[in-house]
């Protein structure tokens, strides 16, 4: 979903308005549906998949064991 003013639009740079989800395991996606490129540059906003609403499956072991991996 494109906002009313971005600057990254008006200026044609490539980018994505999603938020880019980091699993545990290294694999990304995106929350944006029509996003065909999960390069980490092209997001604003990068999260590991524990902090997703409802969380993530893939998530629930390193919840149980404290470790936590930063996105970015």
């Amino acid at each position: 979903m494109r906002p009313a003013s971005c600057a990254s639009c008006e200026s044609a740079l490539d980018h994505c308005h999603g938020t880019l989800i980091v699993h545990a395991a290294g694999p990304v996606e995106c929350t944006e549906s029509e996003c065909f490129d999960t390069d980490r540059a092209r997001h604003l906003f990068v999260a590991d998949c524990f902090d997703a609403a409802g969380g993530c499956a893939c998530a629930a072991p390193a919840a149980r064991t404290g470790r936590r991996n930063r996105a970015g």
